[in-house]
C-alpha cells in the first residue's frame, strides 16, 4: 500500500467514525455522579465448570436508568483464584445497555469443579466490591452438601439476623424461597 492511499483510507475511516450515531458508541470512561456499584455484585447458577456473575451499573438506583445517561458503557470483569487477584483465571468485557437497565450478566466458563473463586467488575475508574463464588463438585462425585433456606423478611423491621448468621456459615448452597 502506498503512503498516499493509506492516508486517504485513514481520512475516510475518521470521517465515517465521526458520523456514527451516539447510541451506537460504547463509552469506556463514563462520567459517574456516584458509586456505580451501589447495588453490589452477585453470582449464581453454578455448575462444575461455570457460574453466572451479575452486577448493575446504578450510581443513583432510584432514578430512571439508575442515574446513568443513555449511552452504552464498557464494563470489565475478572475472576481470580485468590482474594488479592494476584492469579487472574478469567477476564473479559461486557457492555451495559440502557435497554437492560445497565444490568450485566456474565456466564464464566472453564472453571475447575468444587473450587472457590473471587470476582469483581470495573467501570471507568471504579471497582466493584469483591464477590465470591463456588463451582459445584464434579457430577461423578458423591459428596454431602450443607445448605440453608431463606425467605423474605419484613423490610421495615430490617434486622435480617438470619441472613447475617448465614454469611458466617460454611454453606454450599443458599436457596431463597421468595415471598
Amino acid at each position: 500500500m502506498r503512503r498516499r492511499e493509506f492516508l486517504v483510507d485513514v481520512t475516510r475511516l475518521a470521517a465515517l467514525a465521526a458520523t456514527v450515531p451516539n447510541d451506537w458508541r460504547v463509552v469506556r470512561y463514563p462520567r459517574l455522579a456516584d458509586e456505580p456499584f451501589s447495588l453490589g455484585v452477585a453470582s449464581g447458577d453454578p455448575t462444575p465448570t461455570s457460574a453466572m456473575l451479575w452486577t448493575r451499573i446504578a450510581p443513583r438506583p432510584l432514578e430512571p436508568l439508575g442515574g446513568m445517561d443513555s449511552l452504552k458503557v464498557m464494563v470489565a470483569w475478572e475472576v481470580a483464584a485468590d482474594e488479592r487477584f494476584s492469579t487472574i483465571v478469567k477476564q473479559g468485557r461486557a457492555t451495559g445497555f440502557p435497554e437492560l437497565g445497565y444490568s450485566i450478566h456474565i456466564d464464566v466458563t472453564g472453571l475447575e469443579p468444587d473450587r472457590w473463586y473471587f470476582y469483581r467488575f470495573h467501570v471507568g475508574q471504579a471497582t466493584s466490591p469483591v464477590g465470591r463464588l463456588r463451582t459445584t463438585p464434579d457430577a461423578q462425585l458423591r459428596k454431602p452438601l450443607t445448605f440453608a433456606f431463606a425467605s423474605c423478611q419484613h423490610y421495615e423491621q430490617g434486622l435480617y439476623t438470619a441472613h447475617e448468621h448465614m454469611s458466617h456459615e460454611e454453606v454450599d448452597l443458599v436457596a431463597f424461597l421468595g415471598d
